[in-house]
């Protein structure tokens, strides 16, 4: 079955692969063949414009001249000495056709290259009455040729003649027409010019595509063998998404990288988690098992007896926290959590938390101040703020140097309750202080002094200090103290005969 999806998976890919490859490199060539032809077409409009010029600034040059000749020489007959000569020498430099007809179209003078005689040339009714209107004449018509045999395009220019003869000025229309193999040849040349470049770019562009789509291809395929590994629990293979830089997968491998981090530590948390918990549960049970077995069966003397059961039912509490701890997490994820508010006396719960620390405190030697400032009431939810105090308190008396202080503060503001506990030791580094509120984070220095903690108790302190709608904060400086402040809003007690302790609390 795993083979099947795989073979199929397989066959989509090469069938995208080759979908894709046909979509592009069709629009290569439609984008090839537009730009070739508007290109050529560019080019071939300047030139047959450039070519056209130079054969109507040719025929109006010699026009010109003629007549500036004639004013010159009035005496001398222009069309029968120098117009003949002038001709012969342009035509046989340039390679003109030139015809000259009277004003009432009879051709009186064909250039000898034409091989024709002016009784056989004819101007035709619409070329006459053109160039009487305008005085020019332009066209690359058939209709425009005066060789009939000849099959090629030609084009012909018609201009005006004004001559002096014998006093009376005497209007000639001179014909110069050309052959366009010029004009066709460069066009024909551009033509296969632009073929050829397309089918070259297009290769060229084919092979390009071809390449990055497989690129494109092999990467995808290695991303998707990272996302079954990292499905299937198996991040022991990096992505290297610096592969990617540059690729349309650059946002989508740096996004696989960042979620397969993530996975990775949380399952390195997870496990880490259910080993402190197992851990945690099996130490406070087996010293609770120890003394009520000793108690029962004698073992214990009777005068050391009400010592261990005081033992155990710190260890009943500790276990109770624990327990607490992990089912208000599951609430918490849950949304289920309900608050129920009542008044009680801060400094009490403090008090009563720190007692359950009270052997480790006498053995290290730690100094505890602030437990006898001024009472303070606060409307809270009680089994959640013992939480929050016992977490801050188990964290002060596990960081604190030996021979240090932990000291208390609690404060009434103007609108808010504040509780503080600060103890000295190694502190928190900038670089960990602000995740120290993540679920299951431990810091480098609380490894080596915490191998126990479940790196629950902070976030769960957050979660339920942001549930009455207040504020936690944290400061610390590296190798002289941590300090935790909990800001707590006012809130009227639930029963109207408490709302005058809870405000002057």
């Amino acid at each position: 079955m795993e083979n099947a999806k795989r073979n199929r998976a397989v066959k989509d890919s090469r069938s995208q692969f080759w979908r894709a490859f046909f979509v592009r490199t069709l629009l290569v060539a439609f984008l090839l063949i537009v730009t070739a032809l508007v290109l050529s077409g560019y080019a071939i409009s300047r030139y047959k414009e450039d070519y056209y010029n130079n054969v109507l600034r040719s025929c109006d040059a010699m026009a010109l001249d003629f007549e500036a000749h004639n004013a010159s020489f009035p005496e001398e007959d222009t069309m029968e000495t120098y117009v003949p000569s002038s001709i012969e020498n342009m035509t046989s430099q340039l390679g003109f056709f030139v015809y000259i007809f009277t004003e009432d179209g009879t051709c009186i003078y064909c250039s000898e290259n034409t091989g024709q005689q002016p009784a056989e040339v004819s101007l035709s009714g619409e070329m006459l009455h053109a160039i009487q209107k305008d005085g020019a004449y332009l066209t690359d018509h058939a209709a425009g040729k005066f060789d009939r045999s000849v099959g090629e395009p030609m084009l012909i220019r018609g201009t005006s003649l004004q001559l002096l003869e014998g006093g009376v000025e005497t209007t000639y229309y001179m014909f110069a027409s050309s052959y366009t193999r010029a004009l066709n040849q460069f066009t024909s040349n551009m033509v296969i010019t632009s073929v050829v470049l397309c089918v070259a770019l297009l290769l060229v562009a084919a092979l390009f595509n071809m390449y990055n789509l497989r690129l494109k291809a092999r990467q995808l395929e290695q991303l998707r063998a990272s996302l079954r590994c990292y499905a299937q629990g198996d991040y022991s293979e990096p992505l290297a998404p610096e592969q990617y830089v540059g690729t349309e997968l650059e946002e989508l491998a740096a996004m696989v990288e960042t979620i397969s981090h993530q996975a990775s530590r949380a399952e390195a948390s997870s496990r880490q988690f259910v080993s402190n918990v197992s851990h945690e549960l099996r130490t406070p049970m087996t010293i609770i098992s120890g003394f009520v077995d000793g108690v029962l069966d004698g073992t214990v003397p009777k005068n050391k007896r009400m010592e261990y059961l005081s033992i155990v039912s710190q260890e009943v509490q500790r276990l109770k926290m624990l327990v607490t701890s992990m089912l208000n997490l599951t609430k918490f994820d849950a949304g289920t959590i309900q608050l129920n508010y009542r008044l009680f006396t801060l400094n009490d719960m403090v008090f009563r938390t720190l007692l359950m620390f009270e052997n480790r405190l006498e053995k290290r030697n730690i100094t505890v101040e602030g437990l006898d400032s001024d009472p303070v009431r606060v409307c809270a939810d009680p089994d959640l703020m013992g939480q929050v105090i016992y977490n801050l308190v188990e964290n002060a008396v596990k960081f604190v140097n030996d021979g240090g202080t932990i000291t208390f503060t609690f404060t009434k503001g103007e609108d808010a309750w504040f509780f503080a506990v600060r103890n000295t030791g190694n502190g928190i580094s900038k670089e960990e202080l602000p995740l120290i509120f993540e679920r299951f984070y431990k810091s480098d220095a609380s490894r080596s002094q915490d191998k126990t903690g479940l790196g629950l108790g902070l976030d769960i302190t957050k979660q339920i200090v942001r549930l009455h709608h207040g504020e936690i904060r944290v400061r610390s400086e590296e190798h002289a103290y941590t300090e935790f402040e909990v800001r707590l809003p006012y809130v009227d007690p639930p029963g109207p005969e408490d709302a005058g302790e809870a405000k002057n609390g």
